[in-house]
């Protein structure tokens, strides 16, 4: 069943294949690169997930996103392993939301085809430095659209930046984990199970709990305008 336009993870057609992560065969027959971390790979840029070659050309492209003005974009094959919504500070802070909204892919799932004017960046969380230093945040350096996060092992792509047919989100881009949920700014009562840390290894939490600093300031009900706001919208309100 549906709970406020997504569906319940325990009702999602592919659930089990989410839990296993099964890796598709995308022609690449290298070590998976930079899952030491850090800046010791070399020519990253013609390895997963940029620019490379897919032997037997078994990758096959089902999706696709480019940053907003179009100077970067990527390819993916087959569909996100998982999706999930992270409320960590370093989420909000960098993206300048509540939350993050992230679908992850294996990085041999993932190909770019778009580097306009090399306007490809990186930011690196951990020594807070732009270069390819994993992990890292993908941007364009013209827009400064996000694109993705690069790991060790997956790619964590923002939906958002996805373009889609008719506009609509695929069902395996919906969210089946809130986490970091103890750190939100904001209650989501939307029936996604919502982890304190990672999901699967940290404790459930309640969707809407009396705690300073977190909206909407009405927990999910209904909310009472007040007399002066009702008079400062007019009559229609």
């Amino acid at each position: 069943m549906a709970t406020n336009g997504h569906v319940k993870p325990q009702n999602h057609p592919r659930r089990k294949a989410h839990e296993t992560h099964e890796i598709p065969d995308t022609g690449w027959r290298g070590e998976l690169p930079s899952m030491k971390g850090g800046t010791y790979e070399k020519d990253y840029m013609h390895k997963p997930p940029y620019e490379w070659k897919s032997e037997g050309e078994l990758f096959r492209p089902k999706y696709y996103l480019q940053c907003w003005c179009g100077h970067v974009a990527f390819e993916f094959h087959g569909d996100p392993l998982d999706a999930k919504h992270c409320h960590c500070c370093q989420c909000q802070r960098l993206h300048g939301a509540p939350f993050q909204w992230a679908v992850i892919f294996p990085k041999t799932s993932v190909r770019m085809v778009r580097n306009e004017g090399n306007a490809l960046h990186f930011f690196s969380t951990e020594d807070q430095t732009a270069e390819h230093s994993v992990p890292c945040k993908v941007s364009c350096n013209v827009c400064r659209s996000p694109i993705f996060d690069e790991g060790r092992n997956t790619v964590l792509a923002y939906p958002s930046s996805f373009r889609f047919k008719d506009n609509r989100i695929p069902l395996d881009f919906q969210p089946t984990a809130h986490i970091f949920y103890g750190q939100r700014v904001m209650d989501v009562p939307d029936g996604v199970p919502k982890w304190s840390g990672h999901k699967g290894e940290s404790k459930l939490m309640q969707e809407i709990e009396e705690k300073e600093g977190t909206l909407p300031k009405y927990k999910g009900k209904p909310y009472t305008y007040t007399k002066g706001e009702k008079e400062a919208q007019g009559p229609d309100t």
